[in-house]
């Protein structure tokens, strides 16, 4: 029997698991528009999943704009792909290239660069905006996003892609 030919034995039986696992997504930003959120901020979402709240969308803050304080009650993984920001309560400043993990129950201010910036989050849960004496004033999590996207898209006319994986 040639290599070709031979059947190599599923040691860890993962062919029967194959038939369960569902079809990957690719997500092309540039079909997706940006999303006001403020006059400074703009979002594009890549992942809207209200089953597991997870949610993945790409930043666009323009110079000197900021993203007023908040809580997550969970983690959130940033890339920054352009510009630079930083925390107005940390010491350090990220830029291109770098990643920047949040732990939960972080409370931040995220305020860009000059030049502006642009970066992919990643994040899971809720976004609290938390005032000075850390009283919650709103919030941000994947329903919101998820009626800010379609409602932005019905006013410009635009069918809403299925971001909800």
């Amino acid at each position: 029997m040639s290599p070709s030919e031979s059947v190599e034995p599923d040691q860890l039986g993962l062919r029967p698991l194959k038939e369960l696992t569902i079809a990957e997504r690719v997500i092309d930003p540039e079909q997706i528009p940006w999303v006001p959120y403020t006059e400074t901020i703009w979002v594009k979402p890549l992942r809207l999943n209200r089953k597991t709240g997870q949610w993945a969308n790409i930043t666009k803050v323009v110079g000197g704009g900021q993203v007023n304080r908040h809580y997550h009650v969970n983690g959130v993984v940033g890339f920054v792909l352009e510009g630079s920001w930083y925390y107005a309560e940390k010491d350090w400043v990220a830029r291109p290239g770098m990643m920047v993990w949040e732990p939960p129950g972080d409370v931040h201010t995220l305020i860009s660069g000059e030049e502006g910036t642009v970066t992919l989050f990643q994040l899971e849960g809720a976004l609290l905006y938390v005032d000075e004496d850390d009283n919650v004033v709103g919030f941000d999590d994947v329903l919101n996003h998820t009626r800010t996207y379609h409602q932005f898209c019905r006013s410009e006319g635009i069918e809403p892609l299925d971001l909800d994986y």
